[in-house]
């Protein structure tokens, strides 16, 4: 099935989630520009995959979204290095597996200017691109903590929340314009990040990355078709929150 989609700008795009919705892409012959703060990480992600597809465009943007000038700039950037912008996906954030009564001020505010302001601002920012493409299209990776609270989770569900919810506005405000926006809301998944805050989970318990790039995929060759606009990944386990 032809993919109207042609470039796309990836958050987070140098490990993870991201660089599994990177190789997707690009494997399938979207160009991508992938995003972080890490240069070197994103010099390795580029190389890999650019090896493994040789024949599409692969751009990196070293980017911190903790700034309130980087979601315009990195906009700007990535699109100048793609030449166009069909696809942005929001899967860059942190998380933080600490009590509501120990969560300090500059915590509270980096996990909400990461996980929710860089993401509001990248969606306003892109629109002009957006709007002269031909399959304009968002995918924000949200969390299942995003519609659940869970114990230490206050700070990242809020942030999780708020990301839905101005999603949610947004998509009503655009959808004639046939702007489509999704949020994928997975439960834990096999990174970096969740074995950094949860070391006790076993891995074989947990989403792998490769499911999401699939499901981004999925929603992408079915673009045309009715579709819903939220997608909850959860795995059948004793953790509640995966």
């Amino acid at each position: 099935m032809e993919i109207a989609v042609k470039n796309a700008l990836i958050t987070g795009g140098s490990r993870g989630i991201g660089l599994k919705i990177a190789e997707k892409l690009t494997a399938n012959g979207i160009n991508v520009c992938i995003a972080g703060r890490d240069e070197e990480r994103l010099r390795a992600a580029k190389e890999h995959l650019s090896a493994k597809s040789p024949d599409v465009e692969v751009h990196t943007v070293v980017s911190d979204l903790a700034l309130p000038e980087a979601p315009a700039q990195l906009i700007q950037n990535g699109g100048e290095a793609l030449g166009s912008i069909d696809l942005l996906i929001n899967n860059a954030g942190i998380s933080l597996n600490k009590p509501l009564e120990k969560t300090t001020v500059e915590e509270w505010n980096t996990i909400m200017n990461i996980n929710a302001r860089a993401p509001f601002f990248l969606c306003q920012s892109v629109l002009p691109w957006l709007k002269k493409s031909a399959a304009p299209t968002i995918i924000q990776i949200a969390s299942v903590v995003g519609h659940t609270g869970y114990e230490l989770q206050s700070a990242y569900s809020a942030s999780k929340h708020a990301l839905i919810g101005f999603t949610k506005s947004f998509a009503k405000e655009v959808q004639q314009e046939d702007i489509r926006i999704y949020t994928i809301s997975p439960g834990g998944v096999s990174t970096e990040m969740i074995e950094s805050v949860r070391p006790d989970l076993e891995t074989q318990s947990l989403i792998n990355p490769e499911e999401i790039s699939a499901l981004i995929w999925f929603i992408l060759a079915n673009r045309g078709s009715a579709m819903i606009d939220h997608f909850q990944l959860r795995r059948v386990s004793k953790e509640p929150w995966i």
